[in-house]
């Protein structure tokens, strides 16, 4: 039996939602490629979509992570600067928050009249994480009003859960690199304290330690600076 017009996008939003899947499991992607790429399939999978940013709140801590262009990066400052908007008030409770008409949206006024100044009609905030103190979304805005339909809600909820794992293995691949980082310095570190001061390892990473605790430094931050200044002295230590 044919497929109906609206069962072939479908089937064709199916593949491309499991191809973006692939594409971000398949590759070693640091974390700025993989919100990049991100970013970049949000513009091509998501109808409706002018330009796009990823956002985070981090106990506290508000930050515009990746941006398509300058207008997106603007618009995600100013929910910020202004202390409203989707991701400021809604998104941490809600999967999905959607404004089909910004010149007549109640919930933002200030935002609102910002972004029509700015040439966007529409908005869609997809969460792509939460927990008590960290929060991701992926803004979608669009020059079009009521550009994001029930279709591109029910595309833009697939693919951020997609996008939360990819950042999610991203992240814990960068950590697993800096773990490996700093135990290679905190090793060379070691090394040099035992050659300059004909002790054992377990002497030289007490000393180490030690150092760490006066300055009330990390670890691995202290070994980096004793590498670094390539002699370290007794007055070092």
């Amino acid at each position: 039996m044919p497929r109906t017009p609206n069962e072939g996008r479908q089937s064709e939003t199916a593949v491309s939602l499991a191809e973006f899947a692939r594409t971000l499991r398949d590759s070693r992607r640091s974390m700025p490629q993989t919100l990049d790429e991100i970013l970049r399939s949000a513009r091509v999978m998501i109808a409706g979509t002018t330009t796009a940013c990823i956002t985070t709140l981090n106990k506290g801590e508000r930050t515009v992570l990746a941006t398509t262009d300058p207008l997106a990066e603007e618009l995600c400052l100013l929910q910020y600067e202004l202390d409203e908007g989707p991701v400021i008030t809604e998104v941490r409770h809600l999967d999905v928050v959607v404004s089909e008409d910004l010149e007549n949206e109640n919930r933002w006024p200030r935002f609102a009249v910002a972004a029509r100044g700015n040439g966007i009609a529409s908005l869609a905030a997809f969460q792509l994480y939460s927990n008590a103190d960290d929060l991701g979304v992926l803004q979608l805005y669009s020059a079009e009003t009521g550009a994001f339909d029930a279709d591109a809600v029910t595309v833009g909820e697939a693919f951020a859960a997609h996008a939360a794992i990819a950042m999610l293995a991203a992240r814990d691949d960068e950590q697993f690199r800096a773990g490996l980082a700093n135990r290679d310095i905190i090793g060379q570190a070691k090394g040099m304290i035992m050659e300059r001061f004909d002790i054992d390892a377990v002497q030289a990473f007490e000393l180490l330690s030690k150092l760490s605790q006066q300055q009330n430094r990390r670890l691995h931050l202290v070994a980096r600076e004793l590498v670094e200044t390539d002699h370290p002295t007794p007055a070092d230590i």
